[in-house]
């Protein structure tokens, strides 16, 4: 069974981007990257290591080190690729209504 957690990060003030967090080779990754693939949505992609001991700055905004993480103000939703899309197509048809 995979993890989910989906809260509000204290501490990412600031920038109001969107971040996704991924591991290149990861198939939930990729899948989420793909479905972004031709949409005009404003995602910083941010790649992160493989060994999960060097994802400091991913722990710093999302408490956690798993991926795809996805971080946008103070909602992270972290490691449920289905979570994240369901949030980016939720998003993404806000912008066009």
């Amino acid at each position: 069974m995979r993890n989910i957690w989906i809260s509000r990060a204290s501490g990412t003030g600031g920038s109001e981007s969107v971040k996704l967090y991924v591991l290149r080779t990861c198939p939930y990754c990729i899948r989420v990257l793909r479905w972004l693939e031709g949409r005009d949505l404003p995602v910083q992609i941010v790649d992160v290591p493989f060994a999960h001991s060097q994802r400091a700055d991913l722990r710093a905004v999302s408490g956690q080190t798993y991926v795809p993480t996805l971080v946008d103000g103070e909602t992270v939703i972290a490691d449920d690729d289905e979570a994240i899309l369901e949030y980016l197509k939720e998003k993404e048809r806000l912008r066009v209504a």
